[in-house]
């Protein structure tokens, strides 16, 4: 059926009924999506990007995509997601953590943090961000993944009514008010929070700022190499 009334329209109008990447039902074949690489990438050649100061822009609008081909570091990828926070003591903690030449960004924890969340990562059936950035977490803390793990769908959702988290570690509770946010986008934990070293450790602020950098710019921040945390 068309809603254009003469055979040029007709033709122009089949045209935009076709689906993306592939052919209309009688032949061919559908088609990946262009992988794109590091070179395609350099920030030279974008639009927005400025002889003298480079990017105009306060975020990169495709860094999802240079992450995806490593044209990104995780660092840089911190620093985007959280550069609009107006909390100076957050700022100030975050700069500490990821600015500093002498230090490597923590990905896994450890190799055990590693495997659990690709295995389970792997029964999931087509989950967002923040469900993968939500297991991320909950597979970082022992006696919080142990508590949590019959209680998540086949999305990546967890059951929050239904997990008891029983004695648990300071850091773990962190990590399960940051769920709660990411499943519910209801505030759980304050920027005052996260900026305190004795309410929230080094460790658990890592594991929260690239659970929620993940759920922004999507999973290929959790693809980069696992490294020991200092």
């Amino acid at each position: 059926m068309y809603f254009t009334d003469t055979p040029a329209l007709n033709s122009i109008e089949a045209i935009m009924k076709k689906l993306p990447y592939g052919t209309q039902k009688g032949g061919g074949r559908f088609r990946s999506p262009y992988k794109y690489t590091k070179k395609d990438c350099d920030c030279r050649l974008c639009l927005y990007h400025r002889k003298k100061g480079g990017c105009s822009l306060p975020v990169c609008p495709v860094l999802d995509i240079r992450l995806e081909c490593g044209a990104v570091t995780l660092k840089e990828a911190v620093l985007s997601a959280f550069q609009d926070v107006p909390h100076t003591p957050f700022q100030r903690r975050l700069a500490k953590l990821y600015k500093r030449k002498d230090d490597l960004p923590m990905i896994f924890q450890n190799e055990t943090h590693k495997r659990i969340f690709e295995a389970e990562r792997t029964k999931l059936r087509k989950p967002d961000n923040r469900a993968l950035a939500a297991l991320y977490l909950l597979t970082a803390e022992h006696s919080l993944w142990i508590s949590a793990k019959h209680h998540i769908g086949k999305d990546g959702k967890v059951d929050l009514q239904s997990v008891r988290l029983g004695n648990i570690s300071t850091d773990g509770y962190a990590l399960w008010k940051a769920v709660k946010e990411l499943q519910t986008a209801e505030r759980q934990i304050s920027q005052c929070e996260l900026s305190d070293s004795e309410v929230i450790s080094d460790r658990a602020f890592r594991l929260i700022v690239q659970a929620m950098t993940a759920a922004r710019f999507g999973a290929a921040v959790l693809t980069e190499q696992e490294v020991r945390h200092a």
